[in-house]
C-alpha cells in the first residue's frame, strides 16, 4: 500500500487547478507556486499558454535563448534563489536585467549545459516593464 504525502497531495491539486486555466497567469503572489507544479510535472503542462514577468539572464551557451528570473524567498532571505523558466523566441536581445513581461507556449526541451529537460517558454508576445516595487516573490504556506 503506497500512501501519497500531505505535500504531493497539494501539489497534484495545485497543478490540476493550472492545467485547467486556458492561460496561466503568473502573478507576484502565485509565482513560486507556478514555478513548482511546471517542473514538478513539466509533460503536463506541455503546450499550455503562460504569461509572466521577470528579469533577463541571457543563456550564455545559447545566443537565442535566454533566462526569465524573479528572485524567490521560500522561509527566509538564507535560502532565497532565482526561479524562473527558459525562454526562447524574443522577437529582439534584451541585456541582462532587463524587466519583461512575456506571454508564449510551454514546451519541454533537453538543455545539453545543464544535462537535463526543462520546460521552455517560446515567446509570442513580450515587452519591457519597470522593474517592480518589490522584485521578490514568495512561497506562501
Amino acid at each position: 500500500y503506497f500512501s501519497k504525502s500531505a505535500y504531493e497531495k497539494e501539489m497534484r491539486t495545485t497543478a490540476d487547478k493550472y492545467l485547467a486555466q486556458p492561460t496561466i497567469q503568473v502573478t507576484d503572489e502565485n509565482y513560486m507556486e507556478v514555478m513548482e507544479v511546471l517542473y514538478d510535472y513539466p509533460q503536463e503542462f506541455e503546450g499550455k499558454k503562460i504569461e509572466f514577468t521577470g528579469f533577463v539572464y541571457n543563456d550564455p551557451s545559447h545566443e537565442d535563448s535566454q533566462f526569465l528570473f524573479r528572485f524567490g524567498i521560500i522561509h527566509c532571505i538564507a535560502d532565497s534563489g532565482v526561479y524562473g523558466l527558459l525562454t526562447t523566441g524574443a522577437p529582439q536581445h534584451f541585456e541582462n536585467n532587463t524587466w519583461i513581461h512575456a506571454k508564449g507556449t510551454l514546451s519541454i526541451e533537453y538543455h545539453k549545459q545543464l544535462k537535463q529537460s526543462l520546460p521552455v517558454l517560446h515567446i509570442t508576445d513580450c515587452q519591457t516593464i519597470t522593474k517592480p516595487d518589490n522584485p521578490y516573490v514568495y512561497r506562501v504556506f
